[in-house]
Protein backbone atom coordinates (compact mmCIF):
# COMPACT_ATOMS: atom_id res chain seq x y z
CA UNK A 1 0.00 0.00 0.00
CA UNK A 2 1.46 3.43 -1.02
CA UNK A 3 0.79 6.87 0.52
CA UNK A 4 0.35 10.27 -1.82
CA UNK A 5 -0.02 13.71 -1.01
CA UNK A 6 -1.66 15.81 -3.34
CA UNK A 7 -1.91 19.68 -2.58
CA UNK A 8 -5.01 21.27 -3.68
CA UNK A 9 -4.87 25.54 -4.24
CA UNK A 10 -7.92 27.99 -4.55
CA UNK A 11 -7.59 30.14 -6.83
CA UNK A 12 -10.05 32.04 -8.84
CA UNK A 13 -12.97 29.86 -8.67
CA UNK A 14 -11.26 26.71 -9.62
CA UNK A 15 -8.73 24.17 -7.55
CA UNK A 16 -5.81 24.18 -8.92
CA UNK A 17 -4.05 20.23 -8.43
CA UNK A 18 -0.38 19.98 -7.94
CA UNK A 19 1.47 16.47 -7.59
CA UNK A 20 5.30 16.89 -6.29
CA UNK A 21 4.95 20.72 -6.66
CA UNK A 22 3.70 20.59 -9.92
CA UNK A 23 0.50 22.00 -11.00
CA UNK A 24 -1.10 18.79 -13.38
CA UNK A 25 -4.57 20.10 -13.76
CA UNK A 26 -7.44 23.08 -12.39
CA UNK A 27 -10.83 21.53 -11.36
CA UNK A 28 -14.04 23.28 -10.48
CA UNK A 29 -15.55 21.36 -7.64
CA UNK A 30 -13.63 19.68 -4.51
CA UNK A 31 -14.61 16.36 -4.73
CA UNK A 32 -13.27 16.54 -8.57
CA UNK A 33 -9.73 16.98 -6.76
CA UNK A 34 -9.10 13.34 -5.23
CA UNK A 35 -10.21 11.85 -8.76
CA UNK A 36 -8.25 13.69 -10.63
CA UNK A 37 -5.23 13.20 -8.56
CA UNK A 38 -6.02 9.22 -8.50
CA UNK A 39 -6.38 9.10 -11.99
CA UNK A 40 -3.47 11.10 -12.66
CA UNK A 41 -1.15 8.60 -10.18
CA UNK A 42 -3.20 5.52 -10.92
CA UNK A 43 -3.29 4.72 -7.63
CA UNK A 44 -4.94 1.17 -6.46
CA UNK A 45 -7.91 1.03 -4.21
CA UNK A 46 -5.75 0.13 -1.15
CA UNK A 47 -3.66 3.21 -1.50
CA UNK A 48 -3.98 6.22 1.04
CA UNK A 49 -4.40 9.32 -0.66
CA UNK A 50 -4.08 12.59 1.30
CA UNK A 51 -5.02 16.26 -0.01
CA UNK A 52 -3.11 19.16 1.94
CA UNK A 53 -5.33 22.55 0.95
CA UNK A 54 -2.24 25.20 0.38
CA UNK A 55 -3.48 28.80 1.60
CA UNK A 56 -4.05 31.58 -1.01
CA UNK A 57 -1.06 33.16 -2.69
CA UNK A 58 1.30 30.59 -1.03
CA UNK A 59 4.03 28.85 -2.66
CA UNK A 60 3.46 24.75 -2.77
CA UNK A 61 6.40 22.99 -1.58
Amino acid sequence: MATYEVQAVREAGSWQVFIDGFMVTEVTRWPSVGFVARELLAMDRDDDLRIRVVGRNQYVA
